[in-house]
């Protein structure tokens, strides 16, 4: 008797690890980007609390969206594998 599910191929694998890791990537190069926002040319930490809300907000923002990217590949996988 066949399967009624198709078989998961090495391919499909390895299109959502590539999505995790596309994602994460972006996560790791902004969060770099936020550690150089928090601090000035010398090198010091900047203490502007409403400036470093705004830099937080926006990170956070793109890295959900990125996180959100890893969930999606995830059930996409999910549904189609049935």
């Amino acid at each position: 008797k066949m399967n009624s599910k198709p078989q998961l191929s090495a391919m499909d694998m390895q299109s959502v690890s590539k999505s995790y890791y596309t994602a994460l990537s972006m996560v790791h190069d902004l969060t770099t980007e936020l550690y150089e926002r928090v601090h000035d040319h010398k090198g010091n930490p900047i203490l502007d609390e409403e400036y470093l809300y705004d830099v937080i907000q926006e990170y956070k923002k793109i890295v959900r969206g990125e996180l959100d990217m890893i969930k999606s590949a995830a059930k996409q996988h999910n549904e189609a594998e049935g």
